[in-house]
């Protein structure tokens, strides 16, 4: 399995329209010196990128805080189980190893753009 990073960021619900806040999207695309569970928001730059995840949109998912069930457990706190997760499809734009954008599955299909990389 190994280590990865994580972008963090705000993402609209497609399903319910709320705001999934704060939402983990994990990645692992650079290389695997540089994982190490660092987290970055749009407009950080991924240091050692892989070639393939740069200059280029990417597809991949978030689980939705807006949208998943919560089951409480232990001294009350809050969680999703895997079972209860429900997952949003997102493309993430990166430009020279910077995140640029975020757009739900949507909003990247208004675009037009059809060359990306499948990371689900």
């Amino acid at each position: 399995m190994g280590l990865f990073n994580s972008i963090f960021a705000d993402l609209k619900c497609p399903s319910k329209g709320g705001i999934s806040k704060d939402t983990e999207i994990q990645i692992k695309w650079q290389h695997q010196k540089a994982r190490g569970i660092s987290s970055y928001r749009v407009g950080d730059v991924l240091e050692e990128i892989e070639d393939e995840y740069n200059n280029t949109w990417i597809r991949t998912d978030f689980i939705c805080n807006a949208c998943s069930k919560f089951t409480t457990g232990w001294k009350g706190m809050e969680y999703i189980r895997s079972e209860d997760q429900s997952r949003h499809v997102i493309f993430v734009k990166i430009e020279k190893s910077k995140i640029c954008e975020i757009l739900l599955e949507a909003e990247f299909n208004k675009i037009g753009v059809k060359d990306f990389v499948d990371y689900l």
